[in-house]
């Protein structure tokens, strides 16, 4: 069995709440604007209404809102945006209101998979699960394994099923006859254009593809780095792990090692100097200055987003 090495809450793991619907583009932005004027919205009986959608996928909205940290629910009966939510979709001062540029598709994958209790079978797929190329079978067992070796309450097979098609739809590609038949659930994930999964040609099997990603912004790489050192509670971390740890560049962005090398030596720049990498002694490591100075993820993803010629 594979063990991770970040503590995890099993009682905090979740398999569900998309209703099988997978994260569309134009969703995330509709519910921003709805409640940023009415909070309440998800509360109300009515909401599909206002969102013009289904019942079934009004709560998938605000799942997906959720688990891509865009907004979140109060104590009080209400949601509000997160800081990201603002910066992101904001009408005057956003980032990418629509979705339209890779570098916020980066962004909603990494907020999706580094969180375990977000979207617990994206978690694990891109940080824990060690072999490349799976079955949707495969993966199934070891995340009721891993769940049960947890000392959590495993979910039935069924709900893990329906978690696991899910994921698979947000990332592969509409296959000819998907695209014949203009199955609208298939063709608008803002996830289907970053190439992470494909299936094995005449296999009931799948592979994480690794690439140097020439399309993902070396501040995005750097922002997911910091977030690892924090999540480790160190100020340096070794290359070994910005490559093959849980919550790494390497892992969640599926970037080959000699690319991220390349752009480990690039961080003191793309930083500002907030972070050093080094190699003294056979020991490769990347070093921050101030990994809880929390005005350096603003300025990261800052740096990402005005690469896209789209900074706030």
């Amino acid at each position: 069995m594979t063990r991770t090495i970040l503590p995890l809450n099993p009682t905090a793991l979740t398999f569900s709440g998309h209703e099988t619907f997978i994260l569309r583009s134009n969703w995330l932005k509709k519910a921003y604007d709805l409640l940023c004027t009415d909070p309440g919205l998800f509360y109300r009986e009515d909401a599909f209404v206002s969102l013009g959608v289904g019942k079934n996928m009004a709560q998938s909205i605000r799942h997906w809102g959720r688990v891509c940290n865009v907004f979140q629910a109060e104590q009080r009966g209400f949601h509000r945006a997160t800081w990201l939510g603002e910066t992101l979709f904001d009408d005057e001062t956003g980032w990418d209101p629509f979705l339209v540029t890779v570098t916020s598709r980066w962004l909603l994958h990494y907020q999706l998979v580094s969180r375990p209790e977000a979207a617990f079978t994206w978690y694990y797929t891109f940080n824990v699960m060690r072999r490349g190329e799976f079955t949707a079978t495969q993966l199934a067992g070891q995340i009721c394994d891993l769940t049960t070796e947890l000392g959590g309450k495993s979910p039935s097979l069924a709900t893990i099923n329906r978690d696991i098609d899910c994921f698979l739809r947000c990332y592969l590609r509409p296959n000819s006859t998907q695209l014949a038949i203009a199955a609208e659930d298939t063709l608008h994930c803002p996830l289907h254009e970053l190439d992470l999964i494909q299936q094995v040609p005449g296999q009931p099997s799948y592979r994480l593809v690794s690439a140097p990603r020439v399309d993902l912004a070396d501040a995005l790489v750097a922002y997911a780095a910091l977030q690892q050192a924090r999540a480790l509670g160190r100020s340096t971390v070794a290359f070994n792990e910005l490559a093959y740890g849980e919550r790494s560049p390497g892992r969640i962005f599926r970037i080959d090692e000699d690319a991220l090398l390349a752009r480990l030596l690039r961080m003191e720049t793309v930083t500002g100097g907030q972070a050093v990498y080094a190699e003294s002694g056979g020991i490769r490591q990347l070093a921050w200055r101030q990994p809880n100075n929390r005005d350096v993820d603003r300025a990261l993803l800052d740096a990402a987003f005005a690469q896209e010629g789209r900074h706030a």
